[in-house]
C-alpha cells in the first residue's frame, strides 16, 4: 500500500507542474491588453507603459512564470493586476465560504442519491424502479441554473420559506448562514445525486448477483441482514469515489450557482478576474483549483485502494 501511495504521490507532482505551464501559456496567449482594458479610452500609452513595467508585464514570459511559480510554492499567489491588491488574502477571505456551501450540497446529494439508487437497485423492475430511474434521467437532463430559478420561484417568491439569495458568515450567525446556504446548497444536492443515484443502482444490482449474496439467502439470513450487512456496506465504496470526484468539482466552485444566488465564492472571483482580464489571479485561481481537485481524487483513489486492495494489483 505504501509503495502504490508513493506511486501516485509521484505521478501527480510532474502532472502539477506541466498543467501550471500550460495555463500559464494559455492565460497569456488571451488576446487584450489588462492594463489598457483597466484604463479605457483614456488611457495614454505612456500610462499604460509604465503601468505594465510596474505590473511586471514588460519582462520576458519565462521570467514571468518563474516569478509566479517561485512565488506559489511559498504559498503567495502574487498580486493583482487590477486592483493592485495581494490575492492570497483575497481567495482566503472566499475559501469558507466555498467550503459551506460544499460540504452542505454534498449532504443533499447523499441525502437524495443514495437511498434513491439503493432502493432502485435493491428492487430492480418493481414500480420503486420505475420511479425512481425515470426521475434521475430527468435529474440528469436538467441544468443547474434551471433548477436553482425554480427553487427560489417556489421557495423564496412563492412560499418565502428562504431568501433569494446572499451570503452571512457562519461565525456571524449560523441560523441566517444556514437558511442562505440551503437553496443553492439543494439546487447542487439535486443536480448531482441523479449520477449518484445511478451508480449505486447498478452497484446494489451487480452486488445482488455476486455469490456471497447468493449464499447469503440460501442459508435463510434475514433480508434486514443482507441488505445493511453485504449490499448496503459494499456499495459504499463506489459511493466514496463519487463523493471524492464531486467534492474536487464543488471546491472549485459552482460559477452558476454561485451568480445566481449571489455566493462570494471561489468560482464568482474566478469570473470576476475573467471580466477583467487579470492574468495573475485567473491563473492562480485555476492553478490552485486544479491542485485541489488533483490533491481530492489522489486521496479518494488511495482510500479506495486500501478498502478495495484489488485496485493495487
Amino acid at each position: 500500500m505504501i509503495r502504490y501511495a508513493i506511486n501516485r504521490i509521484l505521478i501527480v507532482i510532474p502532472l502539477l507542474l506541466a498543467l501550471s505551464v500550460l495555463l500559464f501559456l494559455y492565460v497569456h496567449a488571451v488576446p487584450g491588453d489588462p492594463i489598457a482594458g483597466m484604463l479605457g479610452p483614456n488611457g495614454s500609452p505612456e500610462l499604460i507603459a509604465q503601468l505594465r513595467a510596474e505590473r511586471g508585464l514588460d519582462r520576458p514570459l519565462y521570467v514571468q512564470y518563474w516569478d509566479w511559480i517561485s512565488g506559489l510554492a511559498q504559498g503567495d499567489l502574487g498580486i493583482s493586476l487590477i486592483s493592485g491588491q495581494q490575492i492570497t488574502p483575497v481567495v482566503i477571505n472566499r475559501i469558507p465560504a466555498t467550503f459551506q456551501l460544499t460540504f452542505v450540497s454534498l449532504f443533499f446529494t447523499v441525502l437524495i442519491g443514495l437511498p434513491a439508487g439503493f432502493l432502485a437497485g435493491k428492487y430492480r423492475g418493481s414500480w420503486i424502479d420505475k420511479i425512481l430511474s425515470p426521475a434521475a434521467l430527468l435529474g440528469l437532463s436538467m441544468p443547474v441554473f434551471w433548477i436553482g430559478t425554480l427553487l427560489i420561484l417556489i421557495l423564496a417568491v412563492q412560499l418565502r420559506w428562504l431568501p433569494t439569495g446572499g451570503y452571512i458568515p457562519f461565525a456571524q450567525s449560523p441560523v441566517d448562514s444556514l437558511r442562505l446556504t440551503l437553496m443553492p446548497a439543494l439546487a447542487l444536492g439535486i443536480h448531482l445525486s441523479p449520477f449518484l443515484a445511478r451508480m449505486v443502482r447498478a452497484t446494489t444490482i451487480e452486488l445482488q448477483q455476486e455469490q456471497f449474496v447468493v449464499q447469503a439467502r440460501m442459508k435463510g439470513l434475514r433480508s434486514r441482514t443482507i441488505t445493511y450487512r453485504y449490499l448496503l456496506r459494499n456499495a459504499i465504496v463506489p459511493v466514496l469515489v463519487v463523493l471524492g470526484l464531486q467534492l474536487g468539482t464543488l471546491l472549485g466552485g459552482q460559477v452558476i450557482v454561485e451568480q445566481l444566488f449571489n455566493w462570494p465564492g471561489v468560482g464568482r472571483l474566478l469570473v470576476e478576474g475573467a471580466i477583467q482580464r487579470d492574468y495573475l489571479m485567473v491563473q492562480s485561481l485555476i492553478l490552485v483549483v486544479a491542485t485541489i481537485y488533483v490533491i481530492v481524487n489522489l486521496g479518494v483513489e488511495l482510500l479506495h485502494a486500501w478498502l478495495d486492495p484489488r485496485v493495487r494489483l
